[in-house]
C-alpha cells in the first residue's frame, strides 16, 4: 500500500508474474521529466553506497532517493563501477 503522501502516490501499480509463477503488486515508474537541479560531479569509488553518499552530503542516508533521482539512467545502485561519475544536487 503507497501512502498518500508518498513521492510514488501517483504511480499506477500494476499486477506482474514472476519467473516463478507467483503475482506480486508493483509500482510502475513514472518516465522522468527534465531535471533542474544544481549539482556537483562525484566520482564513484569501489566502497560507495547511495545511503551513505547520502550520510556525507545530507548527514542523513535516508536521503538516497535525492541522489537517484537526479541519476535516472543508474538502474542499480548496488552494483555502479568505480570511477563512474554520478550528480549529487546540493544540499541547500
Amino acid at each position: 500500500m503507497i501512502s498518500s503522501n508518498s513521492r510514488y502516490a501517483a504511480n499506477p501499480v500494476e499486477i506482474v508474474t514472476g519467473p516463478d509463477g507467483n503475482t506480486r503488486r508493483v509500482i510502475v515508474p513514472i518516465a522522468p521529466g527534465p531535471i533542474r537541479a544544481r549539482v556537483i560531479k562525484y566520482r564513484w569509488n569501489e566502497d560507495d553506497r547511495v545511503d551513505s553518499v547520502a550520510s556525507d552530503y545530507y548527514q542523513d542516508p535516508t536521503q538516497w532517493w535525492r541522489i537517484a533521482e537526479v541519476n535516472p539512467e543508474v538502474l542499480d545502485w548496488t552494483s555502479i563501477s568505480p570511477g563512474t561519475i554520478v550528480r549529487i544536487p546540493n544540499a541547500d
